[in-house]
């Protein structure tokens, strides 16, 4: 038996090869292995490297146009997705704020106040970003906030409910009123 596995090797040969393994099974017992290495760098790893490169540059060039111009283009659905994390990472910024003022004694207008300068200075995180149908994401998300009345909102029932509340619990409640405030606005379009 192991000879006729034997006798199918020798019968395959470098013709039953694959025509590229065949050149190459060539070009090394001719010229020896470092000879074939460098002509296969040269003659089919340089040109895909060459090619591989330029498609780098080319996004590379796209990428510093739209850096240049301080903006990336976001789809409908990925200017949402934006907001949704702001207003993630907002409610907890903006529990600690009401905790904070809430220790101080603070009126409702004054929350209020202090609540939407933190919410409005922290658009500037959305900065030059636009979508693709037009709008900057960050003075979209300004103007919702403005008119959501939504600072107002937080103040009164921080000042009413929250005085002793866990911070966890204050965040979570300030999460789902700014989404609904958010997504309201978004509506009301």
């Amino acid at each position: 038996m192991p000879d006729e596995d034997h006798t199918t090797s020798n019968e395959t040969g470098i013709a039953g090869l694959p025509k590229s393994w065949a050149v190459a099974v060539q070009l090394v017992g001719t010229f020896g292995l470092a000879v074939f290495l460098v002509l296969y760098y040269v003659l089919v790893m340089q040109p895909k490297e060459a090619e591989r490169y330029e498609q780098l540059r080319q996004s590379v060039a796209s990428l510093g146009e739209i850096v240049a111009a301080q903006q990336s283009l976001l789809t409908r659905e990925q200017a949402s997705q934006l907001e949704d994390l702001f207003v993630m990472a907002m409610a907890h910024e903006v529990a600690d704020v009401i905790a904070g003022e809430l220790r101080g004694n603070s009126t409702i207008e004054v929350l209020a106040k202090k609540i939407e300068d933190k919410l409005i200075f922290q658009t500037r995180l959305l900065e030059g970003l636009r979508r693709k149908d037009g709008g900057t994401i960050s003075e979209m998300l300004t103007h919702k906030i403005r008119n959501s009345a939504i600072s107002q909102e937080l103040a009164q029932k921080a000042v009413a409910e929250w005085r002793n509340a866990e911070p966890e619990m204050v965040a979570n409640e300030c999460k789902g009123a700014l989404n609904f405030a958010i997504k309201r606005a978004a509506m009301a379009k």
